[in-house]
């Protein structure tokens, strides 16, 4: 990987420089441009100038210039060349391709016109071209091991095996034994399971570099994923003779017992990595992140989590990294109020962070903190004007506030930011048809809620909501039953969907099925509910029993059901 980082900047490198080399005056065609002297200066001019502006970055001004030269000297193939590049740059492809072939057809003994191409065959997926281009690069110019490199990675990648190993042989055979020939060619072993010869190139390696560990750890994981756990466990014992404190063998030794499922040899050597001060913090924390991600891993190690983390801040006391994963394992444990105060103590040193913002916030809605919601995105939204995130959660919360006006406000700005996530647009739509209906506007309402629809139809919450408030107003009954019923199909037993299809029959006049849905949403939960309890009770109420109405209605109020109506109809 090294090698290949240093071809590429070597490559590029001499892709800047090399169509500057000549200004030539001459063209390889069999029809040469001749130049009078005026447009010979003129050109010159502008094709220095241009390589100028280039090397400065400053690409608009250079393609105008290298275009002028063009149109003073059609068969510029240096003037070609670098324009070529500046499309490249820009990513205009094709146009790259169409002016860097011609540069080659004109001087077709310029290296860097080749590589050039070669590059941008890539680019537009045409390996078989460029891998073309790269042996006519190596006839002519033998010498070049890293296009020879490159081209046994092309037949790699086309799955041409024996030739890629081959090419990488001829080039042992030239320079040695190399870190990026050999780790290629254990890399096509490996792949055609030719394990001994994967791992014969790594040991070659180590034989070669002895005191590097990295061939060891590459070793080490290549015996892991065999199976072959003695070799492995030996592989790090060496890699532990060398660097008894190498935080990154370490971490791999962890690695190694958790797929041995050895749990507690696992944490030990995570509890000796996270210890060792020459390990980097993101090294710990990306370990500690896929510890906190997986589930199983979490539930099964709480404790063992737990040290890890206590390790980290005791090291890096107030790293916000640190802080920041020590909150999110605290929400993981519902210690919201916890999470609360370390993310609050995050957010002033870092108001930059939009992730830290949105997870204060997630705390805060959970907490049911609305005010504090409200005021965050509030904050944020100055910080962070295009996230979608925080206009939904302030309109939401606005609109719990009473402050319908601002929260509709708010919702549509959001909606301007949705891009092309259906699930966060049809959340927009929900609570925009909330905060219309709140301000009494029934018809933008229904619009919002019918646009989610649309886009969800299946969305369970929203057809129990939009069914309900046309119950309330008595209007478009049969749609609003027909809605209604899809969600106690698909959720027989939960208690919301059946209390709104019964209050919706109840409304339609159906008495009879709407006490029996009732009856079935306090059945399976509802009789702790309050407007449950109330809704029954007016069911009953309507089919003329009074005296149990009254009690249903009474229990209503000892659930916490609070409004002068309900006391009106008690004490009738």
């Amino acid at each position: 990987m090294i090698i290949k980082i240093n071809i590429l900047a070597f490559v590029l490198a001499g892709l800047l420089l090399s169509g500057c080399q000549g200004g030539k005056n001459i063209v390889k065609v069999n029809e040469p441009v001749i130049l009078s002297e005026n447009q010979l200066r003129e050109y010159n001019y502008a094709l220095t100038e241009a390589t100028k502006q280039k090397l400065f970055g400053n690409y608009k001004q250079a393609a105008a210039l290298y275009k002028k030269c063009i149109e003073v000297k059609p068969n510029s193939d240096a003037a070609l060349f670098q324009l070529s590049g500046i499309y490249m740059i820009g990513r205009n492809l094709h146009a790259a391709k169409v002016l860097n072939r011609k540069a080659v057809e004109l001087d077709p003994d310029n290296y860097w016109y080749k590589i050039q191409l070669s590059q941008l065959y890539l680019m537009t997926e045409k390996p078989d071209s460029a891998a073309l281009l790269y042996i006519d690069i190596i006839k002519r110019w033998p010498e070049k091991v890293e296009i020879k490199y490159e081209l046994s990675r092309l037949y790699f990648e086309k799955g041409k095996t024996k030739m890629a190993i081959d090419m990488l042989n001829e080039i042992e055979s030239e320079k040695g034994i190399s870190e990026t020939v050999s780790m290629l060619k254990e890399q096509i072993y490996f792949s055609e399971k030719k394990y001994d010869k994967a791992i014969a190139e790594l040991n070659a390696l180590i034989e070669v570099a002895p005191s590097d560990i990295r061939f060891l750890g590459v070793l080490a994981e290549l015996y892991t994923t065999l199976d072959r756990k003695d070799e492995a466990r030996e592989a790090y014992k060496r890699i532990f003779e060398i660097e008894p404190e190498n935080g990154i063998a370490q971490l791999s030794m962890a690695e190694f017992y958790r797929l041995d499922k050895n749990t507690e040899k696992q944490f030990e050597y995570l509890e000796i990595a996270f210890v060792n001060k020459t390990l980097a913090v993101d090294r710990k924390m990306a370990v500690l992140i896929e510890l906190l991600v997986d589930e199983n891993q979490f539930k099964q190690n709480v404790k063992e989590i737990d040290s890890l983390i206590n390790i980290l801040n005791v090291l890096h006391p107030g790293d916000f990294r640190v802080m920041t994963a020590t909150a999110d394992y605290l929400s993981k444990l519902e210690k919201y109020d916890e999470a609360k105060e370390i993310y609050n103590d995050v957010l002033k040193e870092q108001k930059g962070n939009y992730f830290i913002w949105e997870q204060a916030i997630f705390i805060e809605n959970i907490l049911g903190n609305t005010e504090n919601v409200y005021e965050k995105c509030g904050q944020a939204l100055i910080l962070f004007p295009d996230k979608p995130f925080l206009y939904l959660f302030h309109g939401n919360a606005a609109m719990q506030l009473g402050k319908n006006n601002e929260a509709v406000s708010s919702l549509e700005k959001g909606l301007e930011y949705v891009e092309n996530n259906i699930t966060l647009k049809v959340q927009f739509y929900s609570f925009l048809a909330e905060a219309w209906r709140n301000r009494n506007q029934n018809d933008k309402s229904d619009r919002y809620f019918e646009m989610a629809l649309q886009m969800e139809p299946g969305n369970i919450m929203i057809l129990n909501n939009y069914g309900y408030y046309l119950a309330l107003r008595e209007g478009k009954l049969e749609l609003a039953e027909k809605m209604s019923r899809k969600t106690i199909q698909l959720e027989p037993e939960n208690p919301t969907y059946l209390d709104t299809y019964a209050w919706i029959l109840f409304r339609s006049g159906k008495l009879k099925e709407a006490r029996e849905y009732m009856e079935r949403a306090i059945e399976y939960g509802g009789n702790e509910d309050p407007d449950i309890l109330e809704h029954y009770g007016d069911i009953l109420s309507e089919m003329g029993n009074n005296e149990e109405a009254r009690q249903y209605w009474i229990k209503a109020r000892e659930m916490g059901a609070e409004s002068e109506e309900l006391n009106v109809k008690i004490a009738e």
